[in-house]
């Protein structure tokens, strides 16, 4: 059975004109250190293996979906200096940035090990900008007092992979305790003069109240972004700017996280929390193509679910085409990756958008 899926003709709800189109893929590859034995246990061992896995991800991400821009998650710093970099700058002319997780405090192998997020683009479309990498820990300047105070008392009650209440710590421990991160990189497109800024990250994987945390500290960082773009760029305009958001959000179609993301107005917790960045998302690749097609992006053997997003403005990009889903995964969406044919747990989300 062949790994190749087709890209399916969407609907548009802007029929632009600008023949320019631009293709953005998302990718969580299971990071070779997350292969828990006790979680993957219905996976053969010669399906664990590195090697085996590497080259179905090579393959997949070279050889069948090279996209314009790739956003990739649990990508190690040595898997990246040592192959990616190497072999989408040599061989393809791509260029790349990426940062490293904060190891948390179990992690006792090399850091080199770690891993965490890259962004590769095309420089044959693109000229590089800027790039900023930020820790999702830092919560310093982020936040005014009043919602410092609520950070501080805000109690969650904490469980650990089961589902069982362990301890109890305040929301703003918890944020500073999670090691995620998130890469923004500013690039320009030739063909038409405008400014992308690309975001990739990988939220945590529970708590509603620390993924939207995480989200607000990654909106007002791309405020920030956008406004040194302008004034460092000459005769820039905040119309020139279009914004993709990728990643590993860890959080269904229906969450508060993907609400917010597109600019709804959140309740929660007596607060009501509104993205300030809507005027440059207000869609997710989900919302333009029908409601059956993706059953999961996620396929571990407990934890299944739409996870994987990108996200974008429908005034700056409209969809054309979206990667369909592997047929075997269609026939049975409840089997458990990574196997013989899928090398991640996640499947690649790809999408292609025509500018505007």
């Amino acid at each position: 059975m062949s790994l190749r899926r087709l890209l399916i003709p969407v609907r548009s709800s802007i029929p632009g004109s600008n023949p320019a189109k631009l293709s953005v893929l998302t990718y969580n590859m299971l990071s070779p250190y997350y292969m828990w034995p006790q979680v993957y246990t219905y996976v053969p061992e010669k399906y664990k293996n590195w090697n085996y896995r590497h080259k179905l991800l090579q393959k997949e991400i070279l050889g069948l979906y090279r996209a314009d821009i790739m956003c990739l998650q649990e990508l190690t710093s040595l898997d990246y200096q040592q192959y990616w970099k190497k072999v989408l700058m040599d061989k393809y002319n791509y260029g790349s940035k990426y940062i490293a997780k904060p190891p948390p405090r179990y992690w006792d192998r090399p850091l080199s090990e770690m891993d965490g997020v890259g962004v590769f683009y095309d420089l044959n479309q693109f000229d590089y900008v800027s790039s900023t990498g930020i820790y999702l820990n830092d919560l310093f300047g982020t936040f005014d007092l009043k919602e410092q105070d609520y950070l501080e008392h805000k109690v969650l009650q904490l469980t650990d992979g089961q589902g069982n209440p362990t301890e109890k710590m305040t929301l703003s421990d918890v944020l500073k305790s999670r090691n995620q991160v998130c890469m923004f990189v500013s690039l320009r497109h030739k063909a038409t003069n405008s400014f992308l800024v690309v975001i990739n990250t990988h939220l945590y994987w529970k708590y509603d109240e620390v993924k939207l945390a995480q989200c607000m500290i990654i909106m007002r960082r791309l405020s920030k972004i956008i406004k040194d773009l302008l004034i460092g760029v000459q005769d820039t305009t905040y119309n020139k700017v279009k914004i993709v958001f990728a990643g590993d959000m860890n959080s269904p179609r229906d969450s508060l996280v993907v609400k917010f993301l597109k600019g709804d107005a959140v309740s929660h917790q007596n607060l009501k929390l509104i993205n300030p960045m809507r005027p440059y998302l207000n869609r997710v690749l989900y919302d333009n193509i029908p409601q059956d097609l993706f059953i999961h992006t996620c396929f571990s053997g407990k934890l299944k679910g739409i996870f994987d997003y990108i996200c974008y403005h429908n005034e700056d990009m409209a969809p054309r085409k979206v990667l369909g889903v592997p047929q075997d995964l269609k026939v049975n969406p409840e089997m458990g990756l990574p196997n013989a044919l899928h090398p991640s747990d996640h499947i690649p989300i790809m999408m292609e958008f025509q500018l505007l």
